[in-house]
């Protein structure tokens, strides 16, 4: 009886030392830091959050794949999109009709770069990011 007790704890023990491979947050809390709104003929301008009409803070839902307007869920800027992960970053990207947006966020930093995309104009976003485990 005490040999299977202390089987049974080694082996339990063992399973806490196997690597297994970390997974995404479900969500990331993103504060935008800075924006560039793009056009052909003009380049790239910085602009306020409020001059090109996007929302300051955004949420990155890795389980949905959707792009949320504030830092609590809020409203769906797009239709659900396509996620893809490994051990350094977070990529995400969706599409509504004509816009399309990816980001992209590094796992150990919270570093993001996000772009919105639209036929002649791209917003380029960069800023940081928070794991948000209760999403």
């Amino acid at each position: 009886m005490k040999l299977a007790k202390f089987t049974t704890g080694l082996v339990l023990a063992a399973l806490c030392f196997i690597p297994m491979r970390a997974s995404a947050a479900p969500a990331y809390a993103c504060s935008i830091a800075e924006i560039f709104e793009c056009t052909p003929v003009a380049g790239c301008q910085r602009v306020s959050a409020q001059q090109a009409n996007l929302p300051p803070f955004v949420t990155l839902n890795v389980r949905e794949k959707r792009l949320f307007s504030g830092l609590f869920g809020g409203e769906g800027l797009f239709d659900p999109g396509d996620a893809y992960e490994d051990e350094n970053v977070i990529i995400l990207h969706g599409r509504h009709a004509l816009l399309t947006w990816t980001a992209v966020v590094a796992k150990d930093t919270g570093q993001m770069s996000m772009s919105i995309a639209n036929l002649g104009r791209t917003y380029a976003e960069f800023g940081q990011c928070t794991p948000n485990q209760q999403q």
